[in-house]
This record gives structure tokens, sequence and C-alpha cells, in this order.
């Protein structure tokens, strides 16, 4: 029977007359066409979402570039109009549309900017559209509790809006039980997806879900079943020509071989799942076959072995390098933290008002000042007045100077707050898992399945490990955080500088996004390892990098609002040792921006105090001044290099010793 199963794939795939993929293409824009005319001039928002729900029911998302220029065009009509609803789906089909061609870190900043939006309109369908949207980057990426969460949110939010027949939650659902061997549950979410596709608006391809039933079937060791579903999933997935279909069913079916050892078969479903994605926008489909095959030709063929292996590689480093594993897991904190932020935001706002309130009253006893002097410097009495009046301006500086050190230590407790938020959510995760355990625990005593729910038990003990894991890492990280930002003994000790200007670049732009939830930049650091640990006092020169670093980002955000669409803000951290002339050793930290540079007619004020070039109520003009003394207390120097339109660099010098 497995042999007849394989001649009818390859029979279907021989006979079957496919229509070219061009004019598939052509259909389904003339298709989305139609039904972008339709939600630009439609008022109630409901029917949007099932119009929105229509476009990809005609199987655009199988095509990245197609479903990219559709969303532009959604966009484009979106922003004339001031449709935010329209803008939102817009943005969550741009970022599908990266999603599909692997950019994850691209596709989850427009998701996170989709579901904003979709907050904004308080629309449930949408909303829960954006949150399953957003969940595909982590299904993909094997984060299956992330994911899983996400799609459990979308399904309360579509049902809680009286819409049963919205099917993909329940399909995403099945899938990701899949992926973490929960078949039961798989095939329960999967089936409920079929029984609510025939009342949904628009549907289009379904073959994930049939692929998703055959291969829980082939894993049940169900092969007519799984025959019977894998036959459905290939006839609509050739229907729509898209190499992705194409490549999810081929790579099921070659799974499916694989399982039940007939080799040859599965190599050949793997071959063609390479294929049929090679050298297109989707090419990071080819990593799970191209895998697949370097491990099946290892011991066999050392030519395809290699072959293989560049195939899955380059796409392997394209998809999961390390740069974008740390740029997801930053996203993802911010996504978590983003309804926390908007509280921060309120009271860095209050502090900004104090600030501004402190300047006024500098201004305000300056002026108090002049006047008593030009007017009684004859008089004996005025004299004691003007006195009291400088008394007055240096308490005033001196708590301007304490809310300077305040606002600093606010950028750190910000930062620190999304550096703990990461084990917190492993804690809570793990816990909801462990209560749906705990129920099926109790269920399968009640059956007397003693052997069932032993494994159970262990699963629980397994999550109670990686709660208790977590929890040590969130109580590690605040000691460590914690010991940059308190105030200290005020003495040198020998500090890691890699280290500490690592932490605080991150406790810098988690600060800043705290004020600011559209900021954003590349961050780049070039560490010296064998600086190795510098006499100082880190929680002084701690707050010297932050100010610089916090300078840094304020730099570039100004530029990027000024309109450069090419423009990409960046700000690069760089720690080196070097030689003077005299013999001695100096670290030097540079912290480098590309923002618009300082101009050379007030690059000798900028360590002066009270000087700053930004709005009142912004800056106080002390975080430089305060920096410079900081290092030349050290015995170093801080100093300036900078090009107007092209951006600045920092430079703290220290001596080793």
């Amino acid at each position: 029977m497995r042999n007849k199963f394989f001649l009818f794939f390859f029979l279907i795939a021989v006979s079957q007359t496919a229509r070219s993929q061009e004019n598939v293409i052509q259909q389904i824009q003339l298709r989305c066409d139609s039904i972008l005319n339709l939600l630009v001039k439609e008022k109630d928002e409901d029917k949007k979402a099932d119009l929105i729900t229509a476009l990809y029911g005609t199987a655009i998302d199988g095509f990245p570039l197609q479903l990219l220029r559709l969303s532009q065009k959604l966009l484009d009509i979106a922003k004339k109009k001031n449709d935010i609803f329209a803008e939102s789906a817009a943005v969550s089909a741009a970022g599908q549309a990266y999603r599909l061609t692997g950019n994850y870190v691209k596709a989850l900043e427009l998701h996170r900017k989709a579901v904003a939006m979709a907050e904004q309109t308080g629309n449930k369908i949408l909303l829960g559209f954006g949150l399953n949207q957003m969940a595909h980057i982590y299904k993909d990426r094997l984060e299956n509790e992330k994911a899983l969460t996400l799609y459990r949110q979308a399904f309360r939010l579509f049902e809680n809006a009286g819409r049963n027949d919205i099917w993909y939650a329940c399909m995403n659902i099945g899938v990701v039980y899949y992926n973490m061997g929960n078949y039961d549950s798989a095939l329960y979410y999967s089936n409920e997806a079929l029984n609510r596709i025939d009342n949904t608006p628009g549907v289009g391809n379904q073959s994930a879900v049939f692929s998703n039933i055959a291969s829980i079937y082939s894993q049940k060791n169900m092969a007519d079943s799984a025959k019977k579903y894998f036959e459905l999933a290939w006839n609509l997935a050739n229907t729509t020509r898209s190499p992705r279909y194409l490549n999810t069913t081929y790579v099921a079916i070659a799974e499916h071989f694989n399982r039940i050892q007939q080799y040859d078969s599965s190599t050949y479903y793997f071959k063609k799942a390479v294929y049929i994605v090679s050298g297109t926008e989707m090419n990071n489909l080819v990593l799970k076959p191209a895998k697949k095959l370097t491990e099946y030709y290892q011991n066999i063929n050392a030519d395809s072995t290699v072959k293989y292996w560049k195939v899955y590689s380059a796409a392997n480093d394209s998809v999961n390098s390390i740069r974008t594993n740390q740029q997801i897991q930053m996203l993802t904190f911010e996504e978590e933290q983003r309804r926390r932020d908007i509280e921060a935001a309120q009271v860095a706002y209050q502090n900004k008002i104090r600030t501004g309130l402190l300047l006024g009253g500098l201004a305000l006893f300056s002026i108090v000042a002049i006047i008593l002097y030009r007017n009684n410097r004859q008089k004996q009495k005025a004299n004691s007045m003007l006195e009291k009046t400088l008394a007055d301006l240096k308490s005033t500086q001196s708590q301007l100077i304490q809310s300077e050190k305040m606002a600093s230590l606010g950028e750190l407790t910000a930062g620190i707050a999304h550096e703990i938020q990461n084990p917190l959510n492993f804690v809570n995760n793990f816990s909801e898992v462990n209560k749906e355990l705990v129920d099926e625990l109790q269920q399968e005593l009640k059956a007397g399945k003693i052997d069932e729910a032993i494994e159970i038990s262990n699963d629980i003990k397994a999550n109670e490990d990686k709660i208790n894991h977590h929890g040590k890492r969130a109580d590690a990280i605040v000691k460590g955080m914690l010991q940059h930002s308190s105030s200290g003994s005020g003495k040198k000790e020998p500090t890691d500088i890699n280290k500490l200007a690592d932490e605080y670049l991150r406790l810098a732009y988690h600060g800043l996004r705290a004020k600011d939830k559209n900021f954003n930049a590349t961050l780049k650091t070039e560490y010296d390892k064998n600086i190795g640990n510098v006499n100082i006092i880190p929680q002084d020169i701690g707050r010297v990098i932050l100010n610089l670093i916090t300078n840094a980002f304020y730099a570039t955000n100004e530029k990027a609002k000024s309109g450069f669409d090419i423009y990409e803000p960046s700000v690069t951290v760089k720690t080196s040792k070097t030689t003077q002339e005299d013999g001695s050793n100096k670290v030097e930290i540079s912290v480098a921006d590309n923002g618009d540079g300082i101009p050379k007619k007030i690059l000798d004020k900028i360590f002066q105090p009270f000087f700053t070039t930004k709005p009142t109520g912004q800056g106080t003009g002390l975080g430089l001044s305060l920096s410079y003394d900081i290092v030349k207390a050290h015995g170093g120097e801080l100093k300036v290099e900078t090009k107007e339109n092209e951006g600045s660099t920092f430079i703290i010098q220290i001596p080793t010793a």
C-alpha cells in the first residue's frame, strides 16, 4: 500500500494539467483589486474585517511580493482617507509578506505597529487578526508557548465578538500543538478549523489544514486517513501554484515517508520542497528539507551532503543569525512591555515638567538677583539681599543637579524592568501550562490511567524546574543591574569595562523606549576582550556611559524625525586599550552615532554647565558637564569628534592604573 501511495502522488504530478503561475497570480491580483475597491468604500467595521479575510482567501499570501504590493496600495488609500482600520490591515499584510521571505525582524516590527493601530480602533476582529498574524513568527521559529498564547488571545477575541465562523486561529493552534507533540489536541483544533471553514467569507486555500491533519494521522500510524488528507492538501496547493503551499505540502509528505522508512520517496519529496522555492523570495523555506537531505546523504554521498549543507547553511544564516535572534528577543520584550511603557512615559512626562519648573525657578531667581544688584548696589541693605538671592540660586542649582541624577536613575529603572521581563514571562507561561497539565492529570487519575498520569506529573515537575530556573535568573538580573544603578560607596573597584558598557547600552535603549515607543536604532558593539578589569567607580562611569549613549539615541531620533526615508539610525559602542607616548596605558570607551553632528560654532560650549541644544524641558545642560567632571576625577579625558550631517563620537579615556 505504501508503494501505491507514492505512485498516486507521482501520477498526479505528471498527469495534472496546471495553469501557469503567471496566470494564477494575475487572477489573484484581479480578485484582490475587486475586494480592495469594496474595502475602501465599506463603512461597517465588521464587514471590513470580512473583506480583509477575503483578501487572504484569494491565496495571495502564497506570493509575498504580490502581497507586499497589495499592502502598499491599501496603505496609500488608508492614509488618504485617514482610515486607521485599513492602515492596520495594510501594515499587517506587509508584515506577513516580510515574514514569508524570512525577514522576521522587519515582520515583527510591522505586526507590533498593526496591533497597536488595531487597539486604537477597539475592533475585536481586527485586533484578533493582528495578533494571529504576529503569532506566525513565533510558530515559524518553534517558540511554541509564545505562539500559543497569541493564537489563544486571537481565538478569544473572535469568540467574544460573536464570530464563531473564523477558522484560522483554530488551524494555527492545531499546528502549534502538532509541533509540541500533542497530537490529540492538534487533531481537535484542526477539525474545528474544518468545521468553521464553510461559514467563513472569502476562504481560499486551506491546504495547511489538510496537511496538518494528514501529518497527525501519519504520527498515529493511520495510513488510510493520512493518504486521504495528503491528497486534499496536494490538490489545493497545486491549484494555487504557490511555491509556499507546494513546499509545505512536499515537506509534510516527505516526513511521512521518512516516518515509515521509505527513504527514496522521502528524499524525492524533500528535493521537490527545496527546488520549488530555491531562487525565489521564499528561499528561507529550504531550511527544513535541506537539513533533512544533508542528514540523509551524510553517510551515503559526500557530494550531495556538501551540496545540501550549503543550501541549509545559507538559509539558516539569513533566518537564524545571532543578530536576528537578538533583535527579535528585544522586540518581544518591548511588545510585552508596551502597556507598561505607557505608564512609564507618563512618569517621564511628569519628571520633564518638574525639570522645566526648576529651570523656570532658576531663571526667575537670576532675574531677581540682577534687578536687586543693579538697583541697590550702592546700598548696604541691597548687598545682603543679593547674598540671599545667590544662596537661593546655589540651592536651586543643587536641586537641578540632583534632578539630573534622578533622571538617569529613572532611565536605569526602565531598562531593568525590560531586562527582568523575559524570565518573568517564562515563569508566567510555564505556570499557565502547569494549570492545564494539572487538569489533564486529574482527568487521567479519574479514568484510572496511572501511566499517563505519571507522564503528566513528570511534565509538571520539569516545568517547575524551569520556573525555578527563570526565577533565579530574574533574581540574578536584578542584583547585577542594581550594583550599577545604586549610589554605592563611591570607592574605586576592579570593574569589567566591556560588561559595564554593554549593560548600560541596553539600559539606555530601554530607558528611551519607555519615553518614545516609536524609537528604534541599530545597535553595534566592538569590545576589546584584552582590556581586563579597570579600577574605577562603576556607578559614576556607568552614569557617564549612560548619558553619552542617551544623547546618541536622541541625535539619531531627531534626524529620523526630519523625514529621511532611507536613513537608518545607528549607535556604536566600542572599547579598546591604547598605549600613550609616555608608555602609560589607557582604556578608551567611545560612543558614536550617525546623527546630524555638532556645529563647529558651539563645539567649545558643549561641556559648559547649563548649555544645551535641546528644547526647553527636554534637557538641563548638565549631563555632559557632570560627565566631564566625573572622567576628570578619574584622571581621564572626555573628548568629542564630529562632522556636521554625518554624526559624532564621544571618547572616554581612563588610565588603567
